[in-house]
């Protein structure tokens, strides 16, 4: 399958229902990117629902993350990183488009990636919860970053397994997977503008680079774990029969 057939695979569904729970990102986004970030500075309290909403609906307040011992004002300070002045770019500019030198904005990404962290483990006192943790993790952060400036995909396990199928390497947010991602849109710019354009006609919203970006290799990353799935369903009814 090409990748506008896997990025409709992915989609389709969402179509037919408006009240997927996909569409969660779609919501979050779409509050982040109708405000200028002045507005959002000036109410972080809203923007840090919006956030906070969409994470949840996304997997991220399960028990083995530290957010589920929160409620949504833990997003406030990390709201606020967002709305610095220094990082204007990465709302006006899409990353992976084309349109503006993707160099420059992953420099950004660096630094906002590295500030979000810092945030979560010295804000309030802090709330990561003991020395070592793990939290935030990079699923956390890129998913904060797909929901708002909407420059990175999701680097969740589906994404990230199906990143890896692709003959890509990844170990964690830096500047090497960055990089890939960029280099991906560049490859593939023509395609992913077509089936863009598509999305947009279909339901009148703007998906950026890094949505299709996700939405691809998590398919991808899905489809491996209906396969294994699938065979070790096979393997216990031939074992049964046997």
């Amino acid at each position: 399958m090409g990748i506008k057939a896997i990025i409709r695979s992915y989609y389709l569904p969402v179509i037919d229902n408006r009240h997927h729970r996909y569409l969660s990102w779609e919501h979050c986004y779409g509050y982040f990117r109708g405000v200028s970030s002045n507005k959002i500075s000036q109410d972080l309290n809203q923007a840090a629902l919006q956030l906070g909403f969409y994470l949840a609906s996304w997997g991220m307040y399960r028990g083995s993350s530290f957010l589920l011992q929160y409620t949504y004002t833990v997003h406030i300070e990390c709201i606020a990183v967002l709305a610095e002045e220094k990082f204007k770019p990465l709302w006006e500019h899409e990353f992976g488009a084309g349109k503006y030198d993707d160099t420059q904005l992953m420099k950004l990404i660096v630094e906002v990636i590295n500030e979000i962290k810092t945030v979560y483990k010295t804000a309030y006192k802090p709330f990561v919860l003991h020395e070592g943790s793990q939290q935030p993790t990079d699923t956390l952060i890129s998913k904060i970053l797909l929901g708002t400036f909407g420059c990175l995909p999701a680097c969740d396990r589906f994404f990230i397994d199906g990143f890896k199928e692709c003959g890509n390497k990844f170990s964690n947010l830096n500047l090497q997977f960055i990089q890939l991602i960029s280099d991906f849109c560049k490859s593939n710019i023509d395609e992913l503008i077509e089936v863009q354009n598509e999305i947009k006609d279909s339901t009148g919203f703007h998906y950026p680079m890094m949505k299709l970006v996700d939405m691809y290799y998590w398919q991808i990353g899905e489809n491996i774990d209906k396969n294994r799935n699938n065979v070790q369903v096979a393997k216990r009814g031939q074992t049964a029969i046997g």
